[in-house]
């Protein structure tokens, strides 16, 4: 079953949370803190209802479904070995989540990359100059 969408409410109470990076009617970020804290919990062998509990969080508002998401997700980024993700850390082309000078450092690679690919049109385009427009 989908997640269902948060309410103003429950994004308030989320954002209330020390551990709770940013959250959107459907979304919800943890810090890297609180998915060190829930992996080492969970391999000690709690739960993970009872571990978002003992950290602050009601897992009534994040429901089933986005707990045993956020178990997956961390498992994942555990196997990867790379250390926990926070919003700072996440790839690149996700616009929300760079810092004001990383976005700025990503959208100069972006036009650099635009101004590469029309100099390759002009290019492909000036080689055939009587192909129809």
């Amino acid at each position: 079953m989908a997640n269902r969408k948060f309410t103003e409410q429950e994004m308030l109470t989320l954002r209330n949370s020390k551990y709770v990076l940013d959250v959107s009617p459907s979304i919800v970020h943890f810090s890297a803190e609180f998915k060190k804290l829930f992996w080492e919990e969970l391999s000690k062998g709690r739960l993970p209802r009872e571990i978002i509990s003992t950290l602050g969080i009601d897992p009534n508002i994040l429901g089933d479904s986005r707990i045993n998401g956020l178990k997956t997700m961390i498992g994942n980024e555990v196997k990867k070995g790379n250390g926990f993700r926070d919003l700072n850390t996440y790839a690149q082309g996700c616009n929300g989540y760079l810092s004001a000078e990383n976005r700025i450092k990503y959208l100069e690679m972006q036009l650099a990359y635009k101004d590469q690919e029309i100099e390759f049109l002009k290019k492909i385009v000036s080689l055939n100059p009587e192909a129809p427009e």
